[in-house]
């Protein structure tokens, strides 16, 4: 009798902590996917490796280190200014519910953005950054990873040329449809 009191106390306890109502960073970038609204993009980072066969062999162990990469992004020529504050809200209140760690915050006259991690600070296995620009839109990207080195990802990312970077740019904002403004930013680390 004792054992069937035990296994039932067991069972009704993974009963009601598996039925939590708090929705997951994951949960959320599914959601963003059945929003007419919301831009979506996820790719596996193997498809980018024939552009980084001829960069050095440390700019290619750390491009090897990111796996994958998920971005929702809900543009500001798609949703009002109570959707836009509503998904803030709503992705803050998720980001508050996890275990990753604060990074950067950058907080500007256009806008703002926080990065998160998670992992060791020199060994990251997952980054995410939640970006809210007034003129350009919402959005959250996700990069998974192993191991990842955030001084080698952008020390690999300052090598890309110039001339590169601008038609980059060019495409991703007349993408989203925004104005897409490249003067500099102060970013604060996260004490």
């Amino acid at each position: 009798m004792k054992k069937l009191f035990t296994f039932a106390i067991i069972c009704i306890s993974l009963v009601l902590t598996s039925c939590k109502k708090e929705e997951s960073l994951q949960s959320y970038l599914i959601k963003s996917e059945e929003n007419a609204d919301y831009m979506r993009f996820d790719f596996s980072t193997s498809m980018l490796a024939p552009y980084f066969e001829t960069t050095s062999e440390e700019d290619q162990e750390t491009f090897k280190s990111v796996k994958k990469v998920n971005i929702a992004f809900l543009p500001v020529n798609k949703a009002t200014e109570d959707q836009f504050d509503t998904e803030r809200k709503r992705l803050k209140g998720i980001m508050k519910n996890t275990d990753y760690k604060s990074l950067i915050r950058v907080n500007d006259k256009r806008g703002k953005a926080t990065i998160y991690y998670a992992g060791e600070a020199d060994a990251i296995d997952e980054i995410v950054a939640v970006v809210y620009a007034k003129d350009f839109g919402f959005g959250v990207t996700r990069i998974l990873g192993n191991n990842m080195n955030p001084q080698k990802i952008m020390s690999m990312v300052q090598k890309v040329n110039n001339k590169d970077r601008e038609k980059g740019l060019e495409k991703i904002k007349d993408m989203f449809g925004g104005q897409f403004e490249t003067e500099k930013i102060y970013a604060e680390p996260v004490q």
